[in-house]
């Protein structure tokens, strides 16, 4: 009998380039999946970082607002001592300057009370002068210039606008400005204060962000029968 012999046959050239541009293009369907992937994660992630950045910077805002202060006992000869609560137009809408009970003390001993001046208004940002931010001042000690010192701090970033309402419980209407010191809302806080913030999210949409506090002490603080002096401006 005769054998039969066995051939191998491999792979032609046509048959391997073939296999090779199949290979290519799972891995180009592969890596495409994974970069979308990737990509959606980062979207996700900047959107939630944001909302959580203005959101934490309102209730800030909010509590710190709420605690604000005025004080007839001070030293009459010093202005250093006044206390405020005073907005002005600024290019980003308006900026808020007053005083507080809010201050927290970072070292032990601190020659500091609970007592600070802050200000709340938008500037550009310090390390990119093509974006808008949302700035915290805020002064451990009461001096004469409210709207200066002390050390700042960027809140919230791509703040475009703050405005500020204010309720008057004594007309019972809301004003867009209020002064302490001034002829109409002399030694007095509103009742209610409305925050309202414009920002651009990372898809450059604007977006709007409103709320509301009460301030618990409306009226300056007069301390009846302890001797402290009063000053009458």
């Amino acid at each position: 009998m005769r054998g039969r012999t066995r051939t191998s046959r491999g792979f032609t050239l046509v048959e391997t380039l073939i296999a090779m541009a199949i290979l290519a293009m799972i891995g180009a369907l592969t890596y495409g999946t994974f970069a979308h992937a990737l990509s959606s994660r980062d979207r996700a992630e900047r959107i939630t970082r944001h909302y959580h950045e203005i959101r934490q910077a309102m209730l800030r805002m909010s509590r710190e607002i709420s605690m604000a202060f005025l004080s007839s006992q001070r030293d009459c000869e010093d202005p250093r001592t006044r206390t405020l609560f005073a907005t002005k137009r600024a290019g980003g809408g308006t900026r808020l300057d007053f005083t507080t009970f809010a201050h927290y003390k970072t070292r032990v001993d601190a020659n500091e009370s609970d007592q600070a001046e802050l200000s709340y208004f938008v500037d550009r940002d310090p390390d990119d002068a093509t974006q808008d931010v949302l700035m915290r001042r805020e002064q451990a000690r009461i001096d004469e210039e409210p709207d200066d010192g002390g050390s700042e701090e960027i809140l919230a970033r791509n703040v475009s606008e703050l405005r500020f309402a204010f309720y008057n419980a004594h007309d019972d209407r809301w004003e867009d400005d209020w002064d302490s010191q001034g002829s109409d809302n002399r030694n007095t806080l509103p009742m209610f204060v409305r925050i309202e913030l414009k920002s651009k999210d990372p898809t450059g949409n604007e977006e709007v962000f409103v709320t509301k506090t009460r301030v618990f002490l409306k009226k300056q603080i007069q301390l009846v029968g302890t001797g402290a002096r009063v000053c009458v401006d």
